[in-house]
């Protein structure tokens, strides 16, 4: 059960971490993300989710972070190596499902293993 868990050690939580992804970290478009992912100082991968207001509300927000938020609990265990992540939401995911989301997530995740 602990393996589903999301502690503050597998997150992003100081700006700081935020400032760094986005200046050393690679970065890799998709149509309704960007990923800002830099070789981690941790002994596991974390993951930070920024959404703008420009996204939408903050239902639309806060739903779409639930989202990354869960797909990355649940898959942390099959991305290998010790990486940080930055995800970085565009506009156009309002309109999806959180099916759709979470396929436009296995694409984003696919393309940042074959990119690193």
């Amino acid at each position: 059960m602990s393996d589903y868990t999301f502690p503050k050690k597998v997150r992003l939580l100081k700006r700081a971490q935020f400032l760094e992804l986005s200046k050393k970290g690679n970065k890799i478009h998709t149509g309704y993300f960007i990923a800002a992912v830099l070789e981690g100082k941790t002994q596991n991968n974390r993951i930070g989710i920024t959404v703008s207001k420009k996204v939408g509300n903050a239902v639309t927000r806060n739903r779409i972070k639930r989202i990354i938020r869960e797909y990355f609990r649940q898959r942390k265990e099959n991305i290998s190596g010790q990486k940080d992540f930055n995800i970085i939401a565009r506009k156009s995911l309002t309109t999806l499902s959180n099916k759709e989301i979470i396929e436009k997530l296995d694409k984003l995740f696919t393309k940042i293993a074959q990119a690193i």
